[in-house]
């Protein structure tokens, strides 16, 4: 049987490089349905399931490789049924659960395991205007990994749906740039663009101010957007809310909670900011993401960091570092994007290691600075990295609020519109809102490109804001800082909030260290 799976499910890989993620678009009523998984025997080392670090869109691994890690021999086959909302069944468990991850790929934790892989995809070159467009295989996945809960045995998996639907074609030309976005914005430009931009605002009654940004000069809006990671090729749609009631789930206890504060007996406060908690500072300073579409990685470390330094009640404890998952994890595509949510998965798999060990830089190296075997002190790991409501769209603002209070800042995605790149300072509204609306079509997926950190909320003269911490430098914004509207979903900032939690590495950087002797036995043959 297991052969007969394979075989079905060997289609070539022909994506060639994008700009941004990987090429492949499904959503969750695409995914929901049952499963076969043709799985890797279970080996006492992670392995990099045949991906490069970072991985990289045009060399995913071929099926294959399952029959040359099992000896020759496919491994077992796993049926899995998936659920709405988030509920993953097999023959043995009836209450495992998972979630979209995004529009690329999808988590399950079931039968004591946990299981994450992408959607498989192709290109297709049109025949006419020999155009290559995106083809998601949603049926299909590429090869993912597996684990156990406690981190002892690790393998990889191939996918495919018993029912499986048809291709599905997403034309880059959807959201094609107009010709005016190629042009060279110099300071004279900008400034009438900036002027501009404030009289509009100030028609509208937006509340906030754009100014001239001199490390945008010379830049065109293209490149301007980079830095946001407007690259995608996909059609937007709205994000559906509240689709069940938030469900509780652990967290990990902060010192807000051995205080007593209680998410569903207590209230939340009008202001809060982790900024400035009693006149302690316990976020990381303002840094400047450079060339490089890093906003994921970026905004998820600084949130570890944050949450370690409130969990171990010092507020000078050393950053983790943004590189390590950056350039040597295989979830994410490295400088040329990905997600907060697999940044701190690699976290939870790998471990975590100090900034000195990989200080920041954008050359896109995995490379050690420091000798793991003579690190001094504990050493951690991510646990229960998680969506806020337990899975992809079921956030809400109230939880986006509770999870910050009580376990510190988390990550915050949206798409930027081009007036947001001068923001200078005011509460953030968009010219163009997206509505949100009432009704009753479930739209599970809503289209964001910029990661960020929120690490407080507060009101101004009747608007409600959510004070967030942005990776383009001090100069930029309100030292570094902004304020979006809140209660809004503005640009879709409160569709898709991620957290997690640090906690001591029960195998003391063993799984770090492994990771680091595979890569240094493959640079040697």
């Amino acid at each position: 049987m297991a052969f007969v799976i394979l075989a079905a499910l060997n289609l070539a890989f022909l994506a060639s490089p994008v700009d941004a993620d990987l090429p492949v678009h499904c959503l969750k009523k695409e995914v929901e349905g049952k499963w076969n998984l043709v799985m890797s025997p279970p080996s006492k080392t992670r392995s990099s399931c045949g991906h490069r670090h970072p991985d990289v869109e045009d060399h995913q691994p071929e099926w294959s490789m399952l029959i040359s890690l099992g000896g020759g021999k496919a491994g077992p086959v796993k049926q899995v049924e998936l659920k709405s909302p988030n509920v993953a069944v097999t023959k043995d468990d009836k209450r495992g659960t998972w979630t979209m991850v995004y529009d690329e790929g999808f988590e399950m934790n079931v039968d004591g395991m946990t299981f994450f892989t992408f959607s498989n995809y192709s290109l297709k070159t049109d025949p006419v205007t020999q155009q290559k467009n995106n083809v998601s295989h949603c049926s299909e996945t590429t090869v993912g990994w597996y684990r156990n809960k406690d981190r002892t045995q690790f393998g990889c998996f191939y996918a495919s749906k018993e029912v499986a639907q048809a291709p599905k074609v997403t034309a880059p030309a959807k959201i094609a740039m107009s010709n005016h976005s190629d042009k060279v914005l110099d300071k004279q430009a900008m400034t009438q663009k900036v002027a501009k931009l404030n009289k509009k605002n100030s028609l509208l009654q937006l509340g906030w101010k754009a100014r001239v940004m001199s490390k945008f000069i010379g830049k065109t809006m293209r490149q301007i957007n980079n830095y946001a990671g407007i690259k995608r090729t996909v059609p937007k749609h709205d994000m559906f809310k509240d689709m069940i009631h938030q469900q509780n789930i652990p967290h990990a206890r902060s010192f807000l909670q051995v205080k007593g504060v209680k998410p569903h007996g207590g209230k939340l406060p009008q202001a809060f900011d982790w900024s400035n908690v009693s006149g302690t500072d316990w976020t990381d300073p303002v840094m400047d993401q450079g060339d490089c579409g890093s906003c994921y990685a970026a905004s998820s470390m600084r949130m570890l960091t944050a949450r370690h330094k409130i969990t171990q009640k010092d507020p000078d404890a050393l950053p983790w570092s943004i590189n390590a998952p950056l350039f040597c994890g295989e979830y994410n595509q490295g400088c040329k994007g990905g997600y907060g949510f697999l940044i701190s998965k690699w976290s939870s798999d790998v471990g975590l290691i100090p900034a000195t060990c990989m200080r920041y830089n954008t050359k896109g190296e995995c490379k050690l600075e420091c000798d793991l075997d003579k690190l001094e002190g504990k050493r951690f790991h991510v646990a229960n990295h998680r969506y806020v409501g337990q899975f992809y769209g079921n956030s809400s603002t109230e939880s986006i609020m509770w999870e910050l209070y009580l376990n510190g800042p988390l990550v915050l995605s949206f798409e930027p519109a081009d007036d947001f790149m001068f923001y200078s300072d005011g509460i953030y509204q968009s010219a163009t809102p997206q509505k949100n609306t009432n009704n009753l079509v479930e739209n599970p997926w809503e289209r964001v490109d910029h990661a960020v950190l929120v690490v407080g909320w507060g009101e101004e003269d009747g608007k409600k804001y959510w004070r967030i911490q942005n990776s383009w430098g001090e100069d930029w914004g309100e030292d570094g800082y902004f304020r979006m509207a809140r209660d809004e979903n503005e640009s879709g900032i409160e569709s898709i909030p991620e957290a997690a939690d640090v906690v001591e590495d029960e195998q003391k950087g063993q799984r770090m260290s492994e990771f680091f002797k595979q890569m240094q036995k493959a640079s040697e043959l």
